[in-house]
């Protein structure tokens, strides 16, 4: 049976990146970018099996000893870097262990392959503290990031590496997809409503009830906010004001729905964020990006009085005031 990472879509990147590999021209830095919940992660898996695989001439096999171990994480030669902290960033500490490690030689293999997954929140110091690692490799050594935007990297860093783009795929893609993972259709077809072709999104969406009561109410506050209900607003933050992980899982889907219709209201192309398409295009009727950045920085505010001392229903109370007005 094969170990090899069901990946939907972005068919163009993995056969560029397989290309590398027969060339022998794979990159000793690479960087996937692309928003949460599109296989970034899982690609990152995938080229580090490409990577190492015995057969280069049809990497990744899936079958060989090194893919099989990079599926059970368990292969010597493959790292995954620890996060740290609120903002999931890297400790100096963590990349001089990973510098350190980079300068061992392969125990199976040719080459050792070291993943810093969601690496937006990577701290300018532990960025350069890696620099001349990712500048002046060792000659084994690979380093795989993964980032939402390209942005979150210093162009120092980035300059040594080579970029690559992960996209959502097709609806259909996506509904086939999670259909193989053993989700029932119904369920699939509600999560693809919400979240089109992110696999990820959907499948926190599946698996977190959550996620999925934040999601609807999402766009019930969208709608809402679209008909100008103020009283509407008010209820519906009220009654998620009771759980304030969930009031935070919510708020911030909801500030994805304004970006969204800020998208739409300059009929731009449309590159879905959010939770919910109808709401969205309503929002846009009457929404502006200078409106959409107005409640972006109250939601914005918000949170940061969730994460204070300021009670819940107190900061949605004032939020709905700022939402409500015109």
């Amino acid at each position: 049976m094969s170990s090899l990472p069901l990946i939907a879509g972005n068919q163009t990147l993995l056969s560029d990146l397989q290309q590398m590999r027969k060339g022998n021209h794979l990159p000793h830095a690479l960087l996937l970018h692309g928003e949460t919940g599109c296989g970034k992660k899982t690609i990152a898996k995938w080229f580090a099996m490409l990577a190492l695989c015995e057969h280069p001439d049809h990497a990744p096999c899936g079958e060989c000893r090194a893919c099989k171990l990079i599926a059970e994480d368990a292969h010597p030669d493959v790292l995954t870097a620890e996060h740290s902290g609120k903002r999931m960033g890297y400790l100096i500490e963590t990349v001089r262990e990973i510098r350190a490690e980079a300068s061992v030689v392969p125990v199976e293999g040719a080459n050792r392959v070291f993943l810093f997954t969601d690496a937006d929140g990577m701290s300018i110091q532990a960025q350069n503290a890696l620099l001349k690692s990712v500048e002046e490799p060792p000659p084994h050594a690979i380093f795989v990031f993964t980032t939402e935007t390209v942005g979150a990297l210093l162009p120092t860093l980035l300059s040594r590496m080579t970029t690559k783009a992960v996209f959502p795929v097709t609806r259909g893609e996506c509904v086939s997809a999670l259909l193989q993972k053993g989700y029932a259709e119904q369920d699939v077809q509600l999560a693809v409503s919400r979240f089109d072709g992110n696999i990820g999104k959907c499948i926190a969406y599946l698996s977190d009830e959550d996620l999925r009561l934040a999601a609807d109410t999402a766009a019930k506050l969208s709608q809402a906010l679209a008909n100008r209900n103020e009283y509407e607003l008010l209820r519906l933050l009220t009654a998620a004001a009771g759980d304030k992980d969930r009031l935070k899982k919510t708020l911030l889907l909801l500030d994805t729905q304004l970006r969204d219709a800020a998208v739409l209201s300059l009929d731009g192309d449309f590159d879905r964020l959010g939770c919910d398409r109808s709401t969205a295009q309503a929002l846009s009727e009457d929404m502006t990006p200078r409106r959409a950045m107005q409640l972006h920085a109250c939601i914005t505010e918000t949170l940061a009085d969730l994460e204070g001392n300021v009670g819940a229903v107190l900061a949605v109370t004032s939020l709905c005031t700022a939402l409500a007005s015109r």
